[in-house]
């Protein structure tokens, strides 16, 4: 356990309840024996949890693909006078592939009243109610989006990447090995929260991704027989696995959606622009902690929205991007 010194057992004890909801969430509505079709429990590698089959998940990786990946072929975004709208890129289903990344409930955990002081409060505070940090004020709106785009990406048979940010102890001694960097930041200590890297450890309950089921009816509607999973340890789901299955059904165009507008998908979209991809934001299908928006009065979505769009990708609208894929 890696949260401070002064964290009571009635505190761990609320750890470990919100950590089996969070399972809950994971593996609800999935089918029962996956183990025995494919191996016992323990062949299985951590980084593809049950029920995903081991065919359909693409290792953890902290290794970043190299470039360019995709030949450059002209396909112009021009923009409307005073910046009011522009065009977009052709979508052909054969070349295409949907990124949904992280949708975790490390930013699906709100705090009942969203404020500064609320979202601080820390796990050691009095009747901690699970809460993270780096709520997500519009995750639920933005999966919801997601979910549209997915189902009319999968009904043109066009494939769905799901990618989690996990951090995971491969070697038995208590802590995460693959955190890199991030390890060193200790953000919010000062609140009582543990070292940051910890919202994303296999250990805690925020790493968990947030699917659709019978107790979490708004989550992400995952197909785990046609979908692919694939667990990053760095802000670009661009990992060298992921890469390489993208060139194998050869994939010229990402949509990208998920979660930290600021952070992973920013990132993943400007490694995918760099890498030669053509590259498409739905706005509508992305979200960041509502806590920096507080602190410093800017809407990080309208704000990355306009700075991708002007040089990195299409930015569009879940009905905009639907309709195109009919």
């Amino acid at each position: 356990i890696f949260f401070r010194p002064q964290m009571n057992l009635k505190v761990l004890f609320a750890i470990v309840v919100l950590y089996l909801v969070g399972y809950h969430l994971t593996h609800a509505a999935t089918a029962d024996g996956a183990c025995a079709e494919e191996g016992t429990c323990a062949d299985r590698p951590k980084w593809c949890p049950e029920p995903w089959p081991l065919n359909q998940c693409l290792e953890s990786s902290g290794k970043l693909a190299p470039g360019p990946q995709v030949p450059y072929q002209e396909d112009l975004i021009k923009w409307e006078t005073g910046l009011s709208g522009h065009t977009h890129y052709k979508v052909d289903a054969s070349k295409t592939a949907i990124f949904v990344i992280d949708p975790q409930l490390v930013y699906a955990a709100c705090p009942k009243e969203v404020a500064v002081d609320t979202l601080m409060a820390g796990p050691s505070t009095k009747d901690f109610d699970g809460h993270s940090p780096l709520c997500c004020e519009k995750f639920y709106d933005a999966v919801a989006n997601i979910n549209k785009i997915a189902a009319a990406a999968r009904a043109k048979g066009i494939p769905v990447f799901v990618i989690g940010h996990v951090y995971r102890d491969t070697t038995g001694d208590g802590k995460p090995d693959n955190c890199g960097r991030l390890c060193d930041f200790d953000v919010a200590g000062w609140s009582g929260w543990p070292m940051a890297y910890n919202l994303w450890n296999e250990a805690f309950p925020w790493s968990q991704l947030v699917y659709k089921s019978d107790s979490e009816p708004q989550g992400f509607a995952v197909d785990y027989d046609r979908d692919f999973y694939a667990e990053k340890s760095v802000y670009s789901a661009m990992t060298a696995p992921v890469v390489d299955k993208l060139n194998s059904l050869g994939i010229d165009t990402l949509v990208v959606t998920g979660f930290m507008t600021q952070f992973c998908v920013t990132t993943t979209a400007r490694h995918a622009h760099d890498l030669g991809y053509r590259v498409i934001i739905p706005t509508d299908t992305i979200d960041g902690p509502i806590l920096q928006e507080l602190v410093s009065g800017i809407d990080e979505n309208a704000a990355i929205g306009l700075y991708l769009g002007t040089a990195v990708g299409d930015t569009t609208s879940t009905e905009e991007l639907v309709g195109r894929l009919q």
